[in-house]
């Protein structure tokens, strides 16, 4: 089981439940049961998850659909974990928030200094 972990800020806020909150009934039931499945999927790979995003090194996104909405969870692997440092929808190449990358690849530069930490979903 591929366990998954989420970014909190410095102010002990868990942005990733912060997200799923704003999700409708049926998004958040969507996103449970898809987060169930990867969990219990070994080999993470296209559709359900790129590895690789364009020009944000070592960041790889979570994708499924809910809603007639692609929502995607942008992260990155290490040992075996994804650590999910924001959640996001995504329609024809466009991030909301637009900031979603970059705010992902500050994030994982937090968790990586030490200057904040993550907790299990």
């Amino acid at each position: 089981m591929k366990p998954v972990r989420c970014y909190v800020s410095p102010a002990d806020n868990n942005k990733i439940a912060d997200w799923y909150e704003t999700l409708s009934v049926q998004e958040q039931s969507d996103t449970d049961e898809f987060i169930k499945t990867m969990r219990k999927t070994k080999e993470w790979t296209m559709p359900n998850y790129r590895p690789h995003l364009k020009g944000h090194k070592g960041l790889g996104e979570l994708r499924w659909q809910s809603e007639k909405r692609q929502h995607r969870l942008i992260g990155y692997l290490k040992g075996g974990t994804f650590f999910a440092l924001i959640g996001c929808v995504h329609k024809q190449r466009v991030y909301d928030p637009p900031d979603a990358l970059d705010t992902a690849d500050g994030r994982r530069r937090e968790i990586e200094t030490g200057r904040t930490k993550t907790v299990a979903l």
